[in-house]
């Protein structure tokens, strides 16, 4: 890359962006590397900031944001673990990779070692994220899941609970989810919202874990304490819109609950166990990546992940 200027999208407006020029960055601090992006994954936390829901810290309309699942080629270290020409995967660090050139941490990335297009490459960022939640609960030994939310978090949620030993998985989705939980270990679909399943409920069905991959609302994480087994779990996954939520929590404390969050510390050691098991299970990428778009079209893909249907699972930008 040798230009004078580099392209950059933002959001103009609630659930619009338009493309910018920009004056790429001319230094690094240690132990940061310049990035070009190859491919970029829609995640639900960049969903509220392209809404106009949330404001990034530093104002509304940065360029660059909102994007942080990552895949591009290392322009220049200065991390001594990476070098230039280095393909790497993982964050953006600060959230702003919609653009040509960015900065991360290198301590937020890892070398791929996957043999998969750049666009596969991104779901590590996201099984890495499952593995900070999973190694919270520990062992499952055979205790039934219940996953609100059968989009692509909870698809991937299902196959890493089976993975650790759980029983019977049960997956709740207002939308018709049969064609994309299809080969996947989800043992029974319940096409209904959070607070009808859980109302729902016989007391001899209710789950010992609930894994909330809705997020970003209070009402099915709600739901999902009201519908644990007594004794049981609730994980609330993804980052929270708000700083306050109102739960139920008289009743799940006479039930013995335990709600349990989890934010990716150990960036570097849990994208280096994300592709271990992607490399060993290929198809689960595969499976989980159905809609790519060119970055020209992020708008579209940002409208598309705004509105899931069923047949579309992870929504990708490509360079």
């Amino acid at each position: 890359m040798s230009t004078d200027t580099t392209w950059a999208y933002r959001v103009a407006a609630p659930h619009r962006f338009e493309r910018v020029e920009e004056s790429p960055p001319l230094s690094i601090q240690p132990g940061e590397l310049l990035v070009e992006l190859t491919a970029g994954a829609v995640c639900g936390s960049d969903l509220p900031f392209a809404r106009g829901a949330m404001v990034p810290a530093g104002g509304a309309g940065q360029a660059g944001r909102p994007m942080h699942e990552i895949v591009g080629e290392v322009l220049c270290s200065a991390h001594p673990d990476f070098v230039s020409g280095d393909r790497v995967v993982g964050w953006a660090s600060n959230w702003d990779a919609l653009r040509q050139v960015f900065i991360t941490s290198g301590d937020q990335v890892s070398k791929v070692r996957m043999d998969a297009p750049d666009t596969h490459v991104t779901v590590a960022q996201s099984v890495a994220c499952l593995m900070t939640v999973f190694d919270r609960l520990g062992p499952l030994d055979g205790r039934s899941v219940g996953i609100v939310g059968v989009g692509p978090f909870g698809l991937m949620a299902s196959v890493l609970a089976r993975h650790h030993g759980a029983g019977r998985i049960v997956g709740v989705d207002p939308l018709d989810r049969a064609a994309d939980a299809m080969g996947l270990p989800i043992d029974d679909l319940v096409r209904d919202t959070s607070r009808g399943w859980a109302r729902g409920l016989a007391d001899a069905d209710r789950p010992d874990i609930v894994l909330e991959m809705v997020g970003h609302q209070t009402s099915t994480l709600a739901d999902s304490m009201a519908a644990v087994a007594p004794g049981g779990s609730v994980v609330a996954f993804g980052v929270p819109d708000d700083d306050w939520y109102a739960l139920p929590l008289r009743d799940f404390f006479r039930r013995n609950g335990t709600l349990i969050t989890g934010v990716t510390r150990e960036h570097r050691a849990m994208l280096e166990r994300a592709q271990d098991y992607l490399v060993d299970q290929p198809g689960v990428a595969d499976h989980i990546v159905t809609h790519v778009f060119p970055i020209a079209q992020v708008q579209r893909a940002f409208a598309a992940a705004m509105h899931p249907r069923p047949g579309q699972r992870k929504v990708v930008l490509e360079v």
